[in-house]
C-alpha cells in the first residue's frame, strides 16, 4: 500500500499506472521520452496533424510523459486522487471521467498552443474537479470534514494553476480543460450520499441509519458519453478550420 493505493481495491488505477510505465519505457527505448520526434511518432499532441484528421492524438497523450520527473509527478497525483475517485464512482465510471477529462485537456491545449504536448495532467485535474464536485454536492451530508476537504482541495488546485501560469513549460490550458470537464462531469454524474434504514443482524437485530452512494442511471452516463463525443468532434473541426 502507498498513500492508500491497493491494486486489488483499485484495479483501474493499476491499469493506468501500468500503461503509463510501459508507454514511458517504449519511448525511452526509441529515442527518449524528451525527444520531440519520438513523441510525435508515438502519438503526442501535435496541432497540425490533429487538424489533418489524426483525432486520436487527443487521446494517446494521456498516457505519455516527457521525462522521468514528469512521469513521477503525475504518478504521485494518480495514486493520491485515483483511489478516492475509483471508490466513489466505481472502476468503469472512474476510467471514463479520467479519459474524457484528459481528452478535454488536450483539446484546450490544441486550441491554445501549437507546441507538441503530452501528459496526464489534464486527466488529473479532471479527477480533482470531479472530487470537488462530489464534496460540493454532498456538503450537507459530509459536514464540516467535507467542507474542510473542499477548501483544502480548492487551495491545491489554485496553487497548481498559479504555478502553471507563472512557470514556463507547463501546459496550463490542458489543466484548465481537464478541471472544467471534471467539474461538469462531477455535477452531472456524482453519486449522492443518501441515508437509509438498514437492518443490523445480531443477537438483537436493530434498524440503523446507513449512508450509501446513490449512483446515476446508466442512461445519464450514456448521454454524457455521446454528448462529449459530439461536442469534442465539432470543437476539433472548428479549431482546425479556424487556426490551422
Amino acid at each position: 500500500m502507498f498513500l492508500g493505493y491497493k491494486l486489488k481495491e483499485n484495479p483501474a488505477v493499476g491499469i493506468i499506472l501500468i500503461i503509463n510505465l510501459i508507454y514511458f519505457l517504449l519511448l525511452e527505448l526509441d529515442g527518449g521520452s524528451d525527444n520531440w520526434l519520438t513523441l510525435v511518432a508515438w502519438g503526442a499532441k501535435e496541432g497540425t496533424l490533429i487538424s489533418r484528421g489524426e483525432y486520436w492524438r487527443l487521446f494517446s497523450p494521456i498516457f505519455m510523459h516527457i521525462g522521468f520527473f514528469h512521469l513521477i509527478s503525475n504518478t504521485i497525483g494518480i495514486i493520491i486522487f485515483g483511489p478516492i475517485m475509483e471508490k466513489i464512482f466505481g472502476s468503469n465510471r472512474f476510467l471514463l471521467i479520467y479519459l474524457i477529462s484528459g481528452i478535454w485537456g488536450n483539446l484546450f491545449s490544441f486550441f491554445s498552443s501549437y507546441a507538441v504536448g503530452a501528459g496526464a495532467s489534464g486527466a488529473l485535474f479532471g479527477l480533482a474537479g470531479s472530487y470537488a464536485a462530489y464534496l460540493y454536492v454532498n456538503r450537507g451530508n459530509l459536514g464540516s470534514s467535507g467542507r474542510e476537504s473542499l477548501i483544502g482541495l480548492s487551495w491545491i488546485i489554485g496553487i497548481n494553476l498559479i504555478f502553471g501560469f507563472t512557470m514556463s513549460g507547463i501546459d496550463n490550458s490542458a489543466h484548465l480543460g481537464g478541471l472544467v470537464s471534471g467539474w461538469i462531469a462531477g455535477l452531472i454524474l456524482v453519486p449522492k450520499i443518501i441515508t437509509v434504514l438498514a437492518l443490523e443482524e445480531g443477537p438483537m437485530p436493530v434498524h440503523i441509519e446507513k449512508r450509501i452512494l446513490s449512483q446515476k442511471n446508466i442512461l445519464i452516463w450514456l448521454f454524457y458519453i455521446l454528448a462529449n463525443i459530439s461536442i469534442i468532434y465539432i470543437a476539433t473541426k472548428i479549431i482546425s478550420s479556424a487556426f490551422y
